[in-house]
């Protein structure tokens, strides 16, 4: 749900909203989405006990048939901007003699390996990721290690004398930490989510429409990965329980006020393949593989929380710094295709030839080169500076002879030359 849903959502938007809408309603969308992450810990944290889990899940089951509910109830009223295209596309489907072959499954990964400026929105969707999956790890460590110490496993409970299920009488050792660590740590990390989906929510609904509308799309796409370089750096000097749990909030709620709506505002100078084919792939599969790769830094040292911090901090600041390039490439690109209009993977990126590819000769025209066709119909117009005329087109006066200095040369060198011939003469 997750992985489909959400990304199919930020599809449909950015197919129906224009540039302005977007900075002003996607921070009130990504508000209105943490009320939801608010919403459902708290409900389960306090009715679990009393409702049920199966309960607790058919709240969360109707939740999702409600959406689908909410989003029919939409495009009944206002209707879909892809349906709006395809009707014009059959209207004047009579008047293009061109048909476009109908694009495979694999049609996103020809986009994202066509495209730079698609590359670019996926190392903001997802690169980010290995950084938090790093700090989130870390924090999740020094937590149990905290816990762990304060609430020690022992052989038996000293107030009630019974074996705790955490100490293994084989090796006369703790496999894992005792029922008041793991209730210590669970209300931690209850918590966290709540303290970060707040802030999340405060600063989606204050912050969000108004530091893109006065800092605009180039320099907001500068603030997050700045934010996480910062970030990184101050849990390195300083790697406590409370600094990573304030670190890892931070970098949450900046990922979902600052990070999310801005790099969905990068799909508004795309076609619909690319926010649709190449998103889903991007969403998907390039979220998870990135959150794999931080998996694999946190495994790789995973030995001692003291060097995962280390050498973990190393990489973290590494993707920062390259987040920090590639959003300065990314804002540029940005402001230069809303400029000029132009559609990554739009109708602008095709070639003329109907094959895919590009030929210098045009076998229409007796296998003369398209270049010099090009050059000869500029000639031809007669309201260009660029244009080059032959004798039979300038006038007596234009060329300053008399009338019978011009008839003299018309029957010369070039008198048995059709003018298209003259025109490429007089360009080689």
């Amino acid at each position: 749900f997750g992985s489909v849903m959400v990304s199919l959502f930020w599809s449909f938007a950015n197919s129906n909203f224009n540039m302005k809408q977007a900075k002003r309603s996607y921070g009130m969308m990504v508000a209105t989405a943490q009320l939801g992450s608010i919403l459902g810990p708290t409900f389960v944290n306090r009715y679990s006990n009393t409702l049920g889990i199966p309960t607790c899940y058919m709240v969360g089951a109707s939740s999702m048939l409600t959406l689908q509910v909410t989003m029919w109830t939409y495009v009944k009223m206002f209707g879909v901007a892809e349906d709006k295209k395809e009707k014009e596309v059959v209207e004047t489907k009579e008047e293009d003699p061109k048909k476009k072959n109908k694009a495979g499954i694999l049609e996103g990964i020809h986009l994202f390996m066509e495209h730079n400026y698609v590359k670019g929105i996926f190392a903001i969707s997802c690169l980010f990721m290995v950084e938090v999956t790093i700090v989130d790890y870390t924090m999740k460590v020094l937590a149990r290690e905290h816990f762990s110490t304060e609430y020690p496993c022992a052989p038996h409970d000293e107030i009630t004398g019974e074996a705790m299920s955490c100490w293994d009488a084989d090796s006369n050792s703790a496999t894992g930490m005792s029922t008041e660590a793991t209730q210590s740590f669970t209300a931690f990390m209850g918590l966290f989510g709540q303290a970060t989906n707040t802030l999340s929510f405060f600063l989606s609904f204050f912050g969000t429409s108004a530091i893109i509308r006065k800092l605009g799309l180039r320099t907001t796409l500068l603030l997050f990965p700045s934010i996480c370089l910062i970030t990184i750096v101050v849990v390195r000097m300083y790697p406590t329980l409370h600094v990573v749990f304030a670190a890892m909030m931070i970098l949450k709620a900046n990922s979902y006020a600052l990070n999310n709506p801005t790099k969905e505002m990068l799909y508004q100078p795309t076609s619909s393949n690319v926010k649709y084919k190449a998103k889903s792939w991007i969403d998907i599969f390039g979220a998870r593989g990135s959150k794999a790769l931080g998996s694999v830094v946190t495994n790789a040292f995973s030995t001692s929380a003291s060097e995962l911090i280390d050498k973990g901090s190393l990489v973290g600041m590494c993707v920062a710094s390259f987040l920090i390039w590639n959003a300065r490439f990314m804002g540029k690109k940005f402001e230069e295709f809303t400029e000029t209009g132009y559609v990554v993977g739009g109708d602008n990126d095709e070639d003329d030839d109907d094959e895919g590819g590009y030929s210098e000769i045009d076998e229409n025209n007796q296998g003369l080169s398209k270049n010099v066709e090009m050059a000869v119909q500029q000639n031809d117009a007669k309201d260009t500076s660029c244009g080059f005329y032959g004798d039979d087109e300038i006038g007596v006066e234009e060329e300053g002879q008399s009338g019978s200095e011009a008839g003299d040369d018309s029957d010369g060198v070039n008198g048995g030359m059709s003018p298209k011939e003259k025109h490429v003469v007089e360009l080689v």
